[in-house]
This record gives C-alpha cells, structure tokens and sequence, in this order.
C-alpha cells in the first residue's frame, strides 16, 4: 500500500462504508403510524438523505434493546442496499395540524390554543404519526377507546387529571379538524375525500354537574360586605345586573352606556386568550341592553367619577373566580354549593354571576326571546336551560335585582370630582328612590356632584 492511498477507516476494528461509526440504525420505543402499537423502531438513512424511523419487528420485546439494535442493523443495511427514498406527498396528522391551526388563527378564532394543546396532549401521540390521507374510522375509534380510559381513571399518561369532558373536547376538536381536511374553504387543507369521523361514537359523557347561582340576599351580602374591596362590589353588581361576559364587561366603554334613554350597547369583548385587544361578542352578534332599575345610580356615579372616559370598568389582574369564592367566605357567605366541587358538584365561577342575572330576569317573567337577545345566546335552547331552572327554584328566589346598598358606601363620587354630564339631575328624576339606599339618596349624590 502506498503512503498516498486510501486507507479505510475503521472503528472498534470494524470497517465503515463512509467513515465515522458503522450504519446500527438508531432506536426508538414509539407507536407504530399504521397499527397505533408500540414497537421497536430504526432511524434508517434513505437515498435522499431524509432520515425517518422505520417499524422493526413487532415481536421485539421494549426490554430486548440487544434484539432491537441487532434488528436495526440489519434494516439499515437493507434500506441503504435499495436506495429507497421518502415518499414526499405523504402528510402525517402532526404537520395537517400544524397547517390547520395557523388557518384558523388567521380567522381569528380564539379557541385555537386550547385546541392545540389538546391536539398535543391527547390526540397527536396516538395519531400523530399517521398519514393524515390514510386514517380510518378502526384508528379514531382507537382514540375514542383510550380517551374514554383516561376519563375512567381520572388521569392522562402524564398523571394530570383528566375528565370526561375532556376527552369530549378532545374528540370534538378532532372532528372539526377531518371536517376540514375534507371541506375546509381553504383549498389547501382539503386533503381527503371523506370524513373518517362520521358514523364514529364519541367519548362516554359523565354525571353533568349543577349549575350553582347566587339568591338576591347572598348577593346583598357579598355587594355589602366592608371586607369586600369596592372595585370588586362594583364588578359584581355589573356582572349580574347587566348579565354581561366577563370579557364583554372588560371592553365595555362609556360611550356604550346611553343613561339617558337607559340602553347599554354590547358589541364587543376583550380578547384575552391571544391578547390581541378587542374583538366580536362570542356569538358575533352586538346586542343592546336594557339598563335594570337599581343599576342606575350606581352608573350614574361611576361615569361622574370617570368624567364619562374611558372604560366602565377595568378586570382586576387577579383570577376571577377564586377571588369570587374568596369573597364569598369574606362575607360570610358559606353555603357549600358555592363554594364545593365534587363529581356532581361545580364550585361557583365568575362567569355564574352572569348566570345568576339571567335566571334572575326568567323568575322575573321576562319574555323568553327578550332574554334570549340580551343574554346574546346563539340559540334558544341554551336560554331554555335557565327557563326551567328558574321555573324549578321559583319560591327559592325571592326578590330578584334587589335595591343596591346605600351610594353612601357602595359608589360614593370623590367630592373633589367633576364632571360635564348637564343631564345628572334630570337622569336620576328618573330613578324611584327604592327602600335600602337611604342615605345615599339621589340627593346625597346631588351634594356631591355639585361641590
């Protein structure tokens, strides 16, 4: 051999075709695209230079790693031997999704992180792999079986809790993604001719837990409670009064609060999940609310302090619901509904004080479809829930949207206020001055506003 020529490189004594380690074909205990088993799998290096795993023999136990690396070796001489080339019109249902979210950002959808960490969580380990032309109906039917055993034990793979509901918006969120990948108006992401997710069954559906509202003398309590923050006594009156979103209260500005013909005009929320500003109300329908009765002097104070500018009201950074509950046991307001959450039981949120509202105005006898608007529900049969709720605890209710406490201490205006609303007085000749609010008169606040 001369100096000069070539002289093969080895290690460990053996001979490699390229220098470097010998082709073993790395291995990986993963699932399988196609059976959705786990199973031994090779990193294998194609003609092309792509590099995917390839399934070795399903017969290979996960505790023979020997067996696997000396089955990965001889498929990776036999990839390399054949020259054989990814096949790159093949999608997995991992990269489709990708695809899929990013267009429905692009639409302005705000469900879209949720679904794609249910999507990451729960749907992709199983089908994520798969070609996204080739799944069938035996594959989802194996999600729905794994979703529904997650919700039996309470728990994902990861050891977080997991319920049924859940699975369903797991399962849900898969639908609407091969409802698309079918018929999407975007032409790029209609990959498939059918629809393997019609004809399957869903996840099982659990014990639907009660919907939990607050009685107009628990609400008395909490709004005149002194170790209750006045900011947060606000906020709750608003949010039953008005029946309102907590992202459309966020978003709500004076100049959509017409006091003189007493309407509040709601037309959009605040969108805090992708933090992008405003947006439509969640049924994409702006809707004009009638003010309630007792509301008005409290509103009436409020933009006096605000000088009619800006927002009515700004969400406090904290959580909302656990600084609901908090405040309830502040207020001595224990009862355990409230504040209890169980497999049959749901803990009050602030999102039930909206609830409360508007099972308060069908007690009431409002009309259906009226409270159907001003809730801004998108079909009837959600307004229908609260009908026969209220319809069922009538003689629980007592007076509903009682009298707010006194304007003395509940939305006292800073004597050194000003403000630039001439129709003050003639507003508040309006309002019926209701047992409960005496000292806080409407004179009261008169001697306010004029100093």
């Amino acid at each position: 051999m001369t100096r000069n020529s070539p002289t093969p490189k080895t290690r460990h004594g053996k001979a490699t075709s390229k220098g470097g380690r010998p082709a073993t074909g790395s291995i990986k205990w993963r699932r399988n695209a196609k059976t959705g088993e786990m199973q031994w799998h090779a990193q294998v290096t194609l003609k092309d230079g792509s590099r995917p795993f390839a399934p070795l023999d399903a017969k290979i136990p996960e505790t023979d790693v020997e067996g696997a690396r000396r089955c990965a070796r001889e498929t990776s001489a036999y990839f390399r031997k054949h020259g054989m080339v990814v096949d790159r019109s093949r999608e997995t249902v991992t990269h489709f999704a990708g695809r899929w979210c990013k267009w429905r950002e692009r639409k302005g959808l705000g469900c879209v992180a949720a679904d794609r960490a249910l999507l990451e969580c729960h749907v992709l380990p199983v089908l994520g792999a798969f070609d996204v032309r080739e799944v069938a109906r035996e594959d989802l039917k194996r999600l729905v079986a794994k979703l529904d055993a997650k919700a039996e034990r309470g728990t994902s793979d990861e050891g977080r809790p997991f319920s049924w509901k859940t699975a369903v918006n797991a399962w849900g969120t898969v639908r609407s993604l091969f409802r698309d990948a079918q018929k999407s108006k975007d032409v790029a992401l209609c990959v498939r001719d059918d629809n393997p997710a019609d004809g399957v069954a869903g996840p099982d559906m659990g014990p639907k837990k009660s919907k939990v509202y607050v009685w107009p003398n628990e609400f008395l309590k909490l709004v005149s409670s002194p170790k209750v923050p006045l900011r947060w006594r606000r906020l709750f009156a608003l949010a039953v009064y008005t029946y309102a979103r907590a992202g459309e209260l966020a978003a709500l500005d004076w100049t959509d609060v017409d006091l003189e013909h007493g309407i509040i005009h709601i037309h959009q929320s605040l969108d805090a999940k992708r933090g992008r500003g405003l947006k439509a109300t969640k049924s994409d329908v702006a809707r004009r609310v009638p003010i309630e009765h007792e509301l008005m002097p409290l509103l009436v104070a409020m933009r006096a302090e605000a000088k009619g500018k800006g927002r009515v009201v700004r969400l406090p950074g904290e959580h909302l619901s656990r600084s609901l509950r908090m405040y309830l046991r502040r207020a001595g307001i224990d009862r355990s509904d409230l504040l209890t959450s169980d497999a049959t039981r749901k803990a009050m949120t602030f999102h039930d004080l909206r609830a409360t509202g508007i099972t308060w105005c069908a007690h009431r006898g409002d009309e259906p479809l009226k409270i159907m608007y001003r809730a801004g529900h998108a079909d009837f049969e959600t307004t229908k829930i609260y009908l026969r709720e209220a319809e069922n605890l009538s003689a629980a209710f007592g007076t509903v949207f009682p009298a707010l406490p006194p304007l003395g201490s509940f939305a006292t205006v800073s004597q050194n206020c000003e403000t630039d609303d001439d129709n003050v007085s003639e507003l508040l000749s309006k309002v019926v001055e209701a047992p409960g609010i005496e000292p806080g008169s409407e004179n009261h606040l008169l001697a306010h506003l004029r100093t």
